[in-house]
C-alpha cells in the first residue's frame, strides 16, 4: 500500500494499492480513535452489489456500528432534492456529529456524501472510498464536495477534506468500460498542465497499442489498463501527487489551483447543455481539453497536433444539438468567474498551464466550432 500525504492545512493521506479495502477498519481506528464508532456507508446500487457486504462485515467485526444507505446511481443524485433525502436518512439512521460518513463509489457519491457530511449537524467526519478511476485520481482528492443546480454543475458546495482516502485499485475490475476513459481524461489533464513526463508516458503507452482504426474503443482502453497493473498504479499515483501538490499550495482555489480546471469550463458547459445525460464527466472534459488546446496560442501547430492526436485516440460520444454559441453562453455562468471575467485555463506549453481572461469572443467561438466539427 502506497501512502501519499496531502499537505493541506489539516493534512490527510491517500492510500493506494490492491486489495487494501481490508485495511479500512484499522485506518478508521487510527484516524478517529473512538470505541463503538458509528459508521454510515453511503453508496449506490451498482457499487453495493460488489463491495458493500465486504465493507460492512469488516467494520462490524472491528466493533463498529454500521449503517448503510444505498442510492440509485447517476449524476441526478447531485441535486438538492436527493441531498435533503440523504440528510433525512442520516437522521433516521441515528447518526451524530461523532459518526463517520463513508462515501463508497464514484465521484457523484463522493461529492454528495461529502457535502452531506460537511453540513450534517454542522459537520461530521468523512472518508472517501473511490471505486472509479475518475474518482481515485480527481474528485476524492482536494476537498471539493457539492451538488449541481439546473443552471450549472457544482454550483453549491463546500471545501471539506476527508479523514483519509482509500483508493483500492482492485475495485476498477468491476468498473464499466466507458468509465475508464473518464478517469484517463483526468490523468491526461494532469500531464498536460503539470508533468510532461506523465504526458509522454501516457502518449507512448497508447500509441503502441492503437489499432488501425481512428480511435481505441472503451473495451480496448479498459483491457490495456487492467493488463498492466504496474502502469495503472503508477499513473494513478502520479496524478494524485500532482493534484495534491497543487491543492496544498492553493487549498481554496485563489490562484494556482485553477489550472486543474483545464478542459473543465468547456466540459461543464457541455454536460449542462446535454442535461447530464449524453456525456459522462470525463468525456466532456476530454472534449473541453480539445477546445482549450486549440485556444492555447502559446502552442505551435506541431504541439497542438500532437496533443490533439492523443485526445483523438479515444472514442467519444457524438455531439448533437449543441452549438458553439450555446457553449459560449453557458460558460458565462461558470462559478469560477472572477470580477465578471471567464477564467480560461490554457497551455503555455505541454506540462504547464496558465490562466487567461482576455480572449476575443470570436476566437473562442472559432475554437469551439473546430472541436465540435462545425462548418464555418
Amino acid at each position: 500500500m502506497e501512502n501519499l500525504k496531502i499537505e493541506t492545512k489539516v493534512p490527510y493521506f491517500v492510500h493506494i494499492g490492491q486489495d487494501i479495502i481490508r485495511h479500512l477498519p484499522d485506518l478508521l481506528q487510527d484516524a478517529v480513535q473512538q470505541p463503538q464508532l458509528t459508521v454510515c456507508i453511503v453508496t449506490d446500487s451498482n457499487v453495493a452489489r460488489h463491495y458493500l457486504k465486504t465493507a460492512e462485515k469488516m467494520l462490524k467485526k472491528a466493533g463498529c456500528r454500521v449503517r448503510s444507505l444505498v442510492l440509485k446511481p447517476g449524476e441526478r443524485l447531485k441535486s438538492h432534492k436527493e441531498l435533503l433525502k440523504l440528510l433525512r436518512s442520516m437522521v433516521k439512521a441515528d447518526l451524530t456529529r461523532d459518526s463517520v460518513v463513508i462515501g463508497m463509489g464514484g465521484g457523484v457519491i463522493g461529492d454528495l456524501a461529502g457535502f452531506a457530511a460537511s453540513i450534517y449537524m454542522r459537520g461530521c467526519s468523512f472518508v472517501q472510498m473511490p471505486t472509479s478511476l475518475l474518482a481515485q485520481v480527481d474528485s476524492s482528492v482536494g476537498g471539493k464536495v457539492g451538488i449541481n443546480l439546473p443552471e450549472g454543475k457544482n454550483l453549491v458546495g463546500s471545501f471539506y477534506n476527508p479523514l483519509f482516502v482509500l483508493a483500492d485499485i482492485d475495485t476498477l475490475k468491476t468498473l464499466p468500460e466507458r468509465e475508464f476513459l473518464c478517469g484517463l481524461a483526468e490523468i491526461i489533464k494532469c500531464g498536460l498542465i503539470r508533468s510532461i513526463d506523465l504526458y509522454h508516458k501516457i502518449r507512448e503507452y497508447f500509441l503502441k497499442y492503437r489499432s488501425a482504426r481512428a480511435s481505441l474503443s472503451h473495451l480496448e482502453v479498459k483491457e490495456l489498463l487492467l493488463e498492466d497493473w504496474d502502469f495503472l498504479k503508477t499513473i494513478i499515483a502520479e496524478s494524485i501527487k500532482i493534484k495534491g501538490e497543487v491543492v496544498a499550495s492553493d487549498e481554496r482555489e485563489q490562484s494556482l489551483r485553477m489550472i486543474l480546471n483545464f478542459g473543465h469550463t468547456f466540459g461543464h458547459a457541455i454536460e449542462a447543455l446535454s442535461g447530464y445525460r449524453h456525456f459522462l464527466h470525463g468525456e466532456a472534459v476530454m472534449l473541453g481539453m480539445k477546445i482549450a488546446t486549440a485556444l492555447s496560442v502559446s502552442l505551435n501547430e506541431e504541439q497542438k497536433r500532437e496533443v490533439r492526436e492523443l485526445l483523438d485516440m479515444f472514442e467519444l460520444p457524438t455531439i448533437k444539438g449543441i452549438t458553439a454559441k450555446a457553449i459560449y453562453t453557458q460558460i458565462g455562468r461558470d462559478k469560477k468567474k472572477k470580477e465578471g471575467k471567464i477564467n480560461y485555463i490554457l497551455l503555455e506549453k505541454i506540462g504547464k498551464a496558465v490562466r487567461k481572461t482576455e480572449i476575443e469572443r470570436g476566437e473562442v467561438l472559432r475554437c469551439i466550432s473546430g472541436a465540435l466539427g462545425e462548418k464555418g
